[in-house]
C-alpha cells in the first residue's frame, strides 16, 4: 500500500524567508506597486547566500504575490485570481472555471492501481479483494496551481482507465465520454487544514498557508458508489460556496 510520511522533512528555508515576507506584504507592510528589498538587502536581513535569496523570491514570483520587472526589481501586485469556487451535485472543475473565465488544466502527478486502505473501501462499499486506481492531480486555473486532489475509483467499473488520462484534461469528461457515466455527489466534508511539504511545492505555497480540505463521495445514474476525492483548495485564492 502507498504511504508518505507527512512532515517528514524540514521547512527549507527560502519557504521560511518567502512566508515572512508574504506575511509583511499581507500586513500590510509592503502594499500593492510596493518595492520589496533588494536581493543583496534580503541576504544581509537574513544572513542567507543569494541564492537562496533568489528561490524565496521566485516561490513568491511563481504564486503571484510579487513581480519581477527587468532591471528594477520586484512588486507587490494584486491576487492573480480570487475564484469563487461553487460546489454542486454535479459540477466539474473545467466547468465552474470556464464559467469564471479562467482557463483549466490538470496535471496527473500520480497513478496507480492497488487494494485501497479501509477508510476508502469503507465508503465506496467494496469487496476485500477489489482494486482501485489512486490519482494524485493537480489542477490549474490560468496557470496557477489551484487545488491538490487525491481520488479513488473501482478498477471494475472503469476497466482500462489509466490509458485514457495522459495528456490529462479532465477527468470528468473522460468517465462520462469513455464509460457513460456522470458523477453525482452524495455528500462533501470540509476542513480547514495546512499542507504537508509535498503539497506546498506543487502548491507553490509557504506550509503555513490555509487550504480548504473537501472529502467527497460521488455516485453515479445507477447509485453505484464510484469516486472518493480528497481535494484542498488554495485558501489564499479561492472562496467556496455550495448550491445543491
Amino acid at each position: 500500500m502507498y504511504q508518505r510520511l507527512e512532515n517528514a522533512d524540514p521547512i527549507p528555508k527560502f519557504i521560511e524567508i518567502a512566508d515572512i515576507l508574504q506575511g509583511e506584504i499581507e500586513s500590510g507592510k509592503y502594499r500593492v506597486g510596493d518595492k520589496i528589498p533588494s536581493e543583496a538587502q534580503l541576504c544581509r536581513r537574513f544572513h542567507e547566500n543569494r541564492y537562496t535569496i533568489r528561490q524565496a523570491i521566485d516561490l513568491l514570483v511563481n504564486t503571484g504575490v510579487i513581480r519581477s520587472h527587468q532591471g528594477k526589481g520586484h512588486y507587490v501586485c494584486e491576487k492573480p485570481l480570487d475564484i469563487q469556487y461553487t460546489i454542486t451535485a454535479s459540477m466539474r472543475f473545467s466547468e465552474v472555471m470556464k464559467q469564471l473565465g479562467c482557463n483549466p488544466e490538470a496535471k496527473l502527478l500520480r497513478k496507480e492501481v492497488m487494494l485501497p486502505p479501509d477508510n476508502i473501501k469503507q465508503s465506496l462499499q467494496l469487496q476485500e479483494t477489489a482494486f482501485v486506481y489512486r490519482l494524485e492531480i493537480l489542477r490549474y486555473a490560468n496557470r496557477i496551481p489551484l487545488t491538490w486532489n487525491v481520488t479513488w475509483l473501482p478498477v471494475d467499473i472503469f476497466p482500462g482507465l489509466l490509458q485514457y488520462l495522459e495528456p490529462m484534461h479532465s477527468l470528468y469528461a473522460v468517465l462520462e465520454h469513455e464509460y457513460g457515466v456522470r458523477l453525482e455527489r452524495m455528500w462533501s466534508t470540509f476542513q480547514a487544514t495546512y499542507p504537508n511539504a509535498i503539497e506546498a511545492s506543487y502548491l507553490q505555497i509557504p506550509p503555513n498557508q490555509n487550504l480548504l480540505h473537501i472529502e467527497s463521495l460521488m455516485r453515479d445514474k445507477r447509485n453505484r458508489l464510484v469516486e472518493y476525492t480528497s481535494a484542498k483548495y488554495r485558501g489564499d485564492l479561492c472562496r467556496v460556496s455550495i448550491h445543491f
